[in-house]
């Protein structure tokens, strides 16, 4: 056990049950590795000979009007004013994906070292503006991420949009995976893309994003508790990823990957309370989601907020990269 304060650690490793979509942990340059899906080959768009059918994603799940389904999706092909962001590899979105969907690459855009020397953190807006002008992307049209790890990546990048004020983005249930399993209408055309201007004009949104100062308090206030979505093994300090191994003290083990089935797809909003709650989360408490580069740590956020309602929730940009690599903090083992 390492200690590194005057604060005891308390908090017993939580057993955690892997889902059979376990996506692999994360490395600073991608937090996941997809586990394989299927892959739709096509010179062109395909298209349906019927109405395809489509399992309601959501069917358990509270609406969040952040939260769409593939059916939504279908529905909003040739909106002018929906824009779909593909996050996956170039490979990938080459072989086969949404019809009208362009190609962003997340890590550089979402992610950037601060001036401290911490890699993974926000952005400042101009750098996530420059990346949206050059997509052609305008502050009214209504953005929709998908990728090809359970919505991983599209989770960090509609945080970043939130953060700065962008009025209304939004996640497929399922993400790719879900899509491709279902042998969804896609394509291999790449849409013509005239640059826009893109600028944020709202203050930055701090309420849904921490620092280490404001999470420190959680180890001694029964009222705040921390969500780590890493893996068991990094939680433990088996799976050591920065000059210490652990977690913080009073913190809670809810591996991200538990809120999703084998296509991607949020469970129910029952079965996310349970297993959530199960874990000592509670909505009345404020919750601040961590993993290694805050990419899970989204996620997480993203179903704590949207999907259960949480009233406050915050994601600890710097996570373990910044605290596991800190001397003056503390840690446990236990």
């Amino acid at each position: 056990m390492i200690v590194r304060s005057k604060f005891l650690p308390l908090v017993g490793l939580l057993a955690v049950i892997i889902v059979a979509t376990l996506i692999a942990a994360c490395s600073s340059e991608e937090e996941a590795t997809p586990t394989p899906v299927p892959v739709i080959e096509a010179t062109a768009v395909v298209e349906a000979t019927e109405e395809p059918v489509v399992e309601d994603a959501m069917e358990e799940v509270e609406a969040s009007d952040k939260l769409v389904n593939a059916d939504w999706m279908l529905e909003n092909l040739d909106n002018e004013n929906v824009v779909v962001v593909d996050l996956r590899k170039e490979e990938d979105y080459a072989a086969g994906h949404i019809p009208g969907a362009i190609r962003l690459t997340p890590n550089p855009v979402f992610q950037q070292e601060d001036e401290n020397g911490v890699a993974g953190m926000l952005p400042a807006a101009a750098h996530i503006a420059t990346a949206l002008s050059e997509l052609g992307i305008e502050p009214s049209d209504t953005v929709v991420f998908y990728d090809g790890a359970s919505n991983l990546w599209a989770s960090r990048a509609l945080w970043a949009m939130d953060v700065y004020g962008h009025s209304d983005s939004k996640l497929i249930d399922g993400s790719w995976n879900y899509w491709s399993a279902n042998e969804l209408e896609t394509s291999t055309d790449v849409p013509e893309i005239t640059a826009s201007s893109y600028a944020f004009t709202a203050a930055p949104d701090l309420s849904i994003i921490a620092g280490w100062e404001e999470v420190l308090e959680s180890v001694d206030d029964p009222s705040k508790i921390v969500c780590d979505a890493r893996s068991p093994e990094e939680f433990s300090g088996k799976d050591v990823r920065a000059d210490a191994g652990g977690h913080i003290p009073e913190s809670a083990n809810v591996n991200w990957n538990r809120a999703v089935n084998e296509q991607g797809v949020f469970l129910s909003t029952a079965e996310l309370r349970e297993i959530y709650e199960g874990e000592g989360i509670q909505g009345d408490k404020v919750v601040f989601t961590l993993c290694q580069t805050a990419v899970r740590a989204t996620h997480s956020w993203f179903v704590l907020q949207e999907l259960l309602g949480y009233e406050t929730v915050k994601v600890y940009d710097g996570s373990w990269t910044e605290w596991g690599n800190r001397t003056d903090l503390p840690i446990t083992t236990r």
